[in-house]
């Protein structure tokens, strides 16, 4: 279920998000953080979703405790949003503290 795309340049926004497969409220999430990034320039953001059931020791390491979780990180900051990601303007308020900005 890993998403690995093309390394994006060093100062691009990454997100992993940690779904649970077996659980709806997981695909969800996915659903909506597609939505919201979708009109953001993907050389601008790396997204990665990880399965904890698969990447046990990425989730240990990320402090997970509830899925679905995104965490986003930038070099300047760092923040998790737990829950389905519906609230549209809280997903992409916290996508552009990382500068990342949707078109339109």
């Amino acid at each position: 279920m890993g998403n690995e795309p093309t390394a994006p340049p060093a100062n691009a926004l990454e997100m992993v998000l940690y779904v649970n497969p077996a659980a709806g409220i997981s695909a969800k999430a996915r659903r909506n953080l597609d939505a919201a990034l979708k009109g953001c320039d993907p050389s601008t953001y790396r997204l990665t979703v990880r399965d904890v059931s698969r990447d046990l020791a990425e989730a240990e390491a990320d402090h997970v405790v509830f899925t679905p979780m995104l965490i986003v990180r930038h070099p300047e900051t760092s923040c998790t949003l737990v829950g389905d990601l519906a609230d549209l303007g809280l997903v992409t308020a916290l996508l552009s503290l990382g500068a990342l900005e949707t078109s339109g």
